[in-house]
């Protein structure tokens, strides 16, 4: 593709420089002018402190047949950005566009030839659940013999490939890359955790959601969205005819969710409740067991008896969101009633920590960072755990510290003994994050504080009489955590692991 055939893909070009790079043929794109390659368009992404079109000469360079900035970069260009010249020697092909956000993604979807056009794309967004009903969808999809690619906070995966991934949803260059690969591996289906972040920059422009879903909105992320209202109306523009061509998956038990609904046009809508018989999807005859949960399952395509292995109504709410996208995009429901028996769970998503010795105790691993999620896990456990509930947690640095006091709170409240540690403190001091927890928990409350997080870990488990059960909350899948800024390899899996082995030798 040519450079001058590519960029008539973007309307907010402020001028076109007459320039012989035009009919250059682009081999690729790159944000990053110290990876940039020969015949590269280089696209220069405002930051949060630079902005990176400033580095556009760097990336012409290192042979970037052009750099494409914004109008603020342009500014700082010592060079006549209108006159031509020959690419050596000669002025630069540097082109000032006046939306660097949407000329991004603009530019990444039709460089990779609209990949998310090709296949059936399913998008999840909300606070908590993204990442259980985006493998939820995978599994069913699977189940139905079609090839389906994954992209979310674990990993990007399909048939042949898997990659960990950086980003909830990538940006837009990275994005578009991943489908275009995705496409020609031959999957017919991407299922897309798609965040709060992605979509307020634009990432995912040039995607087309056969199926958007919805799973709640709670407090998280307010050091990047100014309130609740900004929050939700982020998440609210998957649901918008720029992105959504097929059916909404919505959560009627979420507040938000009901606004959403109320929001749409009701034939492009199904929503779902665990209990609430007005929803499109909806529950009854629920038996709650140690392994997991049964009863009927009640859905626009009939009605049908399951058994899961989740826990939970969060869970349960997860759940339905799935069964939701895998019905319209034809899958039928007796498979999928089958395949939610087996469905083998999600890492550090209420993942059970066992060694081969003797066990009389249970672990449980969840990502649950924020009030909502933490409240839920808490309640989800109970009737699992015959002793105490030990809950071990922390807050991460550098975001919003409103939460703090309302997780040491939460904890406090729910669980029986709240051991209060560090999560990723990043640049914080971690002893500041800790009386912030601090501040949330009632004085009649005498919680655990231990700063070292494997302490803590270690703390809890060999203290654990039998029949305890340990929470370790926060961390979840990661195997890393954040200090100043350097990232060490931490799980909270091998720690405890490590304890459990340890108590088992007495």
């Amino acid at each position: 593709m040519r450079l001058r055939e590519l960029l008539a893909s973007v309307k907010d070009i402020v001028r076109l420089p007459d320039h012989p790079a035009m009919e250059m043929e682009v081999k690729g794109l790159t944000t990053n002018s110290h990876a940039t390659n020969v015949g590269d368009v280089f696209i220069g992404m405002p930051g949060t402190r630079v902005d990176g079109g400033e580095f556009w000469e760097s990336a012409i360079g290192a042979g970037a047949i052009a750099a494409i900035i914004s109008q603020q970069a342009a500014e700082k260009v010592p060079l006549t950005l209108d006159q031509g010249g020959e690419q050596e020697g000669g002025v630069p092909c540097v082109i000032v566009v006046s939306d660097m956000t949407k000329a991004c993604a603009k530019l990444a979807a039709a460089f990779y030839g609209y990949p998310g056009h090709a296949m059936k794309l399913v998008g999840v967004t909300g606070t908590n659940g993204k990442t259980t009903t985006s493998h939820l969808v995978e599994h069913f999809l699977e189940r139905a013999g079609k090839a389906t690619a994954l992209m979310g906070t674990l990993y990007t995966r399909w048939k042949g490939f898997s990659e960990t991934a950086v980003y909830t949803t990538p940006f837009a260059v990275e994005l578009q890359k991943q489908l275009a690969a995705a496409v020609n591996a031959g999957n017919e289906y991407g299922v897309m955790e798609v965040s709060s972040h992605a979509l307020a920059q634009g990432r995912v422009l040039g995607c087309q959601f056969e199926v958007a879903v919805f799973s709640n909105l709670t407090q998280d992320h307010l050091d990047y969205h100014k309130d609740m209202e900004d929050y939700f109306s982020a998440k609210a523009l998957l649901f918008s005819p720029e992105y959504l061509g097929g059916k909404a998956i919505i959560n009627l038990d979420d507040p938000y969710g009901k606004r959403l609904v109320q929001a749409l046009d009701k034939d492009k809508v199904w929503s779902y409740s665990v209990s609430d018989s007005s929803a499109n999807l909806w529950l009854s005859d629920l038996s709650y067991e140690p392994n997991g949960v049964s009863g009927k399952m009640h859905t626009p395509m009939g009605d049908v008896s399951f058994r899961s292995p989740l826990i939970g109504q969060y869970n349960l709410e997860n759940l339905l969101s799935a069964v939701g996208a895998a019905l319209h995009l034809d899958i039928d429901l007796q498979l999928i009633a089958g395949a939610i028996a087996d469905f083998p769970g999600v890492p550090g998503r209420m993942e059970r920590v066992q060694v081969e010795t003797v066990q009389d105790i249970s672990v449980i691993v969840d990502y649950a960072h924020t009030p909502d999620s933490l409240e839920n896990l808490l309640k989800a456990s109970r009737p699992f755990i015959p002793g105490k509930m030990i809950c071990v947690f922390g807050c991460g640095g550098d975001r919003d510290r409103t939460k703090r006091p309302k997780m040491g709170k939460i904890a406090a409240e729910l669980a029986d003994v709240a051991v209060v540690t560090s999560d990723n403190p990043r640049t914080e001091d971690p002893e500041k994050i800790l009386q912030d927890i601090l501040a949330g928990i009632p004085s009649s409350v005498n919680p655990i504080v231990i700063g070292d997080r494997a302490t803590a870990i270690r703390t809890a488990i060999l203290q654990a009489q039998p029949g305890d059960g340990i929470l370790l909350a926060g961390k979840g899948h990661e195997d890393y955590q954040i200090l100043g800024t350097e990232k060490i390899h931490f799980d909270d899996r091998e720690h405890a692991r490590e304890a459990l082995l340890e108590r088992g030798k007495g």
